[in-house]
């Protein structure tokens, strides 16, 4: 992969609804900024008895939108001290992750850019798509040890650098080739905001679309369409994060959409509610850009 991609896909989630939870970003050092898009801390902010009064049985709710991405999870619960290592596929269906008012767990993940995780795990990533595997029975280094150290470390920052130590570790060790194709592809891709077809993929490039339909399944888990229907909406969630006055019809003709309601009935599918609905949660849309500030302050154990 090249990190200059980077600069032309910046994947939107929405993260950080609920006041009783942090969430937090960091980039990767310069090495991995080819395949990792960033790490990401989520959990639960002090609370003091006021704010646990009226929180009682109650579930924070945060909407998880198809990005393109897959994500190694660490998941530790303080109380229990329990820690759960997994490894997110693909998915291209919005989901909600609920977390119960007082719960105590935490998680530590690694967000790989479209393409990024093949490099290290060095399987076709369709056989994880639209799942949740354990981390242990698929990546090809032990990553007990680096979850305990994660699990025992002070603050995000110190494990930001321990994963990112690994990673890099890694990285020299594998032996996946580089591969130019998938470049050129994603590249043409995010240049049109998810709006190049997949017949005109394959000429521009001199390929099949059969090779063109195994080539994404082994490096980005979906189907070079899926793909590029992913990369048009989060186009548009940009759009609407832009602010401004949004015309329905205007957005519709700047992402290629056939009408208004071509765009309506497809982002329904990858958002779960309408686009109107995605403009009333614009403060919630969370990269590295609009990162609430103020939860650095809180991400010691």
């Amino acid at each position: 992969m090249d990190p200059l991609l980077h600069s032309l896909f910046r994947p939107l989630q929405v993260n950080g609804s609920d006041p009783s939870t942090y969430y937090i970003e960091q980039k990767p050092s310069v090495a991995l900024r080819a395949y990792v898009a960033c790490y990401w801390e989520s959990g639960p902010t002090a609370r003091d008895a006021a704010s646990l009064s009226w929180m009682e049985e109650e579930e924070a709710v945060d909407r998880v939108l198809p990005d393109g991405c897959t994500d190694i999870l660490l998941e530790y619960d303080s109380v229990s001290k329990r820690q759960d290592m997994s490894y997110c596929g693909t998915f291209t269906h919005p989901f909600v992750s609920a977390r119960q008012a007082e719960s105590e767990t935490r998680i530590f993940a690694v967000r790989f850019f479209p393409g990024g995780a093949h490099y290290f795990h060095g399987m076709p990533t369709h056989l994880f798509t639209g799942g949740n595997y354990r981390l242990e029975d698929l990546w090809p280094e032990s990553i007990a040890v680096i979850g305990e150290r994660i699990l025992e470390a002070r603050d995000f920052n110190e494990r930001v650098r321990i994963m990112d130590e690994y990673l890099n570790q890694l990285l020299l060790r594998q032996r996946t080739n580089d591969c130019d194709l998938m470049k050129n592809l994603l590249h043409r891709i995010f240049m049109s905001g998810g709006s190049v077809g997949v017949k005109e993929l394959a000429e521009r490039e001199a390929i099949s679309e059969r090779q063109l339909n195994r080539k994404f399944g082994q490096w980005i888990g979906i189907s070079p369409k899926k793909f590029s229907e992913v990369v048009r909406f989060q186009s548009v969630l940009h759009s609407i994060q832009s602010g401004g006055g949004l015309d329905w019809t205007e957005l519709a003709l700047k992402h290629s959409f056939f009408d208004q309601a071509h765009l309506i009935r497809d982002f329904r599918r990858f958002y779960g509610d309408y686009p109107l609905t995605a403009a009333k949660d614009l403060r919630k849309l969370s990269d590295f850009y609009n990162t609430r500030p103020e939860a650095s302050a809180i991400l010691k154990i």
